[in-house]
Formats: C-alpha cells, structure tokens, sequence
C-alpha cells in the first residue's frame, strides 16, 4: 500500500511540471529576475549557444563545460528515466561549479559568493547520449523544486531569435 501512494506522489510531482511557450508566461514565473538573479541571461545564453536549431547540444555536458554536472533528480522533481543508459539530466548555472567562470560576462555580472539570489537560478536539460540531442529544457531555482519549468518548443524558438544585440532580456 505504501509503494501505491509513493507512486502517486511522484505522478502528481511530475505532472506538476508547467510547460512555458511564451515569453509572458516566462515572465510570470518570475525566474531569474530582478538582479542579482541570472537566470534569464543563463537560459537566453544557452539556448542560442549551446544548442543547435534541430536541438543538437553544441556544449559538451558530459565533459562539464561552462560548469555542466549530472543532475540526479534526487527530489523526484523530473519525470524519472527509463533508460538510464540512453538519458541523462545535465545542470547547469551554478555559479560555485568548476568551468562556470567560462560562462559568459553577461550570465555571471552580478554574482556575489556571499549571496545565494545571485547563484539560485539553474538550467536543467534531459541529453540523449546516443544522438547527442537535448530531448527537455527545464529552468529551476535551486532549493526550490517546485519553482521548476519545462520550456515549450515555441518558447525556446523565440529565446533563439531574442536580438543579442539588445541589452535587454525580456523584462530586464
């Protein structure tokens, strides 16, 4: 009985999970905003660097480039794998992490090792091995699983074609 109702509670956790598709539901999620959060830089950075169109990953999470770890979804928090062999989940953000100080100026311009806003923002993506493709994009707060989004397929095009040339990142 008691594996039953675990069960049920980790369907519900999972289900949990809004899918954001528009820049405005991004913007109601609060994530990475206002400074010293850089989640909003993190996740513009990301997507229009580190995957391709056909979402081909560019950065290597496996190597841990820019600070990339194994992410272990020990909180239940992401639907679990089924092919453990095959998928992984990667992080990525945080700024304590070797390699993250090769994550550009603009995501790491207000960190303070003193201030845990400044370091609470993470990118979250489910890697397939074989095809070396980014399946999941996920943007969470660390320390609080339950502030955690998967990012839509539209949502992730319009972060792509977001004009680097701009100093502004949606609401900043």
């Amino acid at each position: 009985m008691m594996t039953n109702h675990f069960s049920l509670l980790i369907a519900i956790l999972v289900i949990a999970i809004k899918t954001l598709n528009t820049e405005e539901e991004l913007k109601e999620t609060g994530f990475g905003y206002p400074p010293p959060r850089h989640g909003l830089a993190l996740i513009k950075w990301y997507v229009k660097t580190c995957i391709d169109n056909n979402m081909v990953a560019l950065c290597d999470p496996v190597a841990g480039q820019f600070g990339f770890h194994e992410f272990h979804n020990s909180g239940f928090v992401l639907p679990p794998l089924k092919d453990k062999h095959t998928y992984m989940y990667f992080t990525i953000g945080n700024l304590h992490y070797p390699h993250s100080e090769d994550l550009p100026y603009e995501v790491r311009k207000y960190y303070d090792p003193h201030n845990q806003i400044s370091n609470m923002d993470r990118v979250i993506v489910k890697l397939n091995r074989n095809t070396n493709k980014i399946e999941e994009i996920y943007i969470s707060e660390h320390y609080n699983p339950q502030r955690t989004f998967q990012l839509g397929a539209s949502l992730i095009s319009d972060l792509r074609q977001y004009q680097s040339s701009q100093n502004k990142i949606f609401y900043y």
